[in-house]
């Protein structure tokens, strides 16, 4: 069976050091500890994270569909910055739409 690795390795070199530590000086180590394990995680998480979502190259893959014309990647626009995908000129955008595809 492999050895399982411990989140913190403290061999007695180390131990010995933090044993004569006093409040304060205990307190800045374990932010450390905390700090490159935040780090750590943070980095991972960004790794592992989903791309951004381009919303103007979306609209025109959906408009190469066969059968979609012109006013449904209008109502999928409206659909997508009411349901939160980021536009740079979403208000605006919002508005224009809503009236081209006649308020729907």
């Amino acid at each position: 069976m492999a050895k399982k690795k411990k989140a913190v390795e403290v061999n007695r070199k180390e131990f010995d050091r933090i044993r004569k530590m006093d409040h304060s000086t205990m307190e800045s180590h374990i932010a450390g500890y905390y700090e490159r394990g935040y780090t750590a995680g943070y980095e991972a998480g960004r790794q592992q994270a989903a791309p951004s979502f381009n919303l103007p190259t979306a609209l025109e893959e959906i408009r190469k569909i066969k059968g979609i014309g012109e006013v449904k990647p209008r109502a999928i626009h409206i659909a997508l910055v009411a349901a939160g995908a980021e536009d740079k000129e979403a208000e605006k955008t919002m508005e224009e739409l809503q009236k081209a595809a006649g308020g729907q």
